[in-house]
């Protein structure tokens, strides 16, 4: 087998490309889109999981019981905190549907280009959110508990902090409502999102080549994780966008940060606002 082929990352293509049969599966099994979010998140995460046992990129970098542990409890708080803004959504959607019936601007676009603007849209305001979490201290003092772990992998993709999980999702969702999105376009955009936001954590060799200049992967993201500032870029996490056109895209195909966590200036910070 070719080098090239050998090194590319094949649990995350794969399970991007699980996606296609899961969606027509569960639409003929009648699933509710809680249910089809729900089992499509957990089903991700399991399988990356199962993935950073058999091809691991830094053997230090696995999950260790104590740290699933606490990982587990996240995903339960913050399953909570993703369901207490789903209310404030629905009640909003509710309230602006009487306010104005018409169909938004996205209404009736073709499958094909609903939802790649769906995810485009969807990742601009947690996009400009997490820029602005790296640069002002009262938002920085929310987001650093994603920074704290030394090592990515699948399990940690989910240490958050209630509120950031909160603020990203009222900012994913409410320029979908806003536009007219349909349902199903909304559902599998969330569904493509929340995937990629496991797997571009996921501690497994390989590399998505070019393909990440559409997508985004681990090898991308694992710099946004860096403890050098300069190189602490790559805020997109399903798509590298914004980043390409804000420009903050770090793309150093095999190259990986030596090391990750808060970097100095952070920490520097953190002490200076607590007494």
């Amino acid at each position: 087998m070719p080098t090239a082929i050998r090194s590319l990352n094949w649990p995350h293509l794969l399970l991007l490309l699980a996606l296609w049969p899961y969606a027509a599966l569960t639409a003929e099994a009648g699933w509710s889109p809680d249910l089809v979010l729900g089992g499509g998140t957990l089903g991700a995460l399991l399988w990356l999981m199962l993935w950073e046992r058999l091809l691991p990129l830094r053997q230090q970098w696995q999950a260790r019981p104590a740290e699933l542990k606490r990982d587990g409890a996240f995903l339960g708080i913050n399953a909570v905190a993703d369901a207490a803004a789903g209310f404030v959504l629905t009640g909003l959607a509710l309230y602006g549907a009487n306010l104005q019936p018409e169909a938004g601007l996205a209404a009736g676009l073709p499958p094909l280009l609903a939802l790649p603007l769906a995810i485009a849209l969807g990742e601009l305001g947690p996009f400009a959110l997490h820029r602005l979490a790296h640069r002002r201290p009262w938002a920085w003092r929310i987001h650093e508990l994603h920074h704290r772990p030394t090592k990515l992998n699948a399990a940690n993709s989910v240490l958050a902090h209630p509120l950031n999980v909160i603020w990203n999702k009222l900012a994913r969702v409410l320029p979908w409502l806003l536009l007219g999105f349909d349902q199903t376009t909304m559902l599998w955009a969330a569904l493509f999102m929340q995937v990629q936001g496991i797997a571009v954590h996921a501690n497994i060799r390989g590399s998505l080549g070019p393909l990440d200049r559409l997508i985004g992967s681990a090898e991308l993201h694992r710099w946004h994780h860096s403890v050098i500032e300069a190189e602490a870029h790559n805020y997109g996490t399903a798509i590298p966008l914004w980043d390409q056109l804000f420009g903050s895209y770090v793309r150093r195909p095999g190259e990986q940060p030596r090391t990750v966590g808060i970097f100095g200036g952070q920490v520097r910070a953190a002490k200076a606002r607590d007494p």
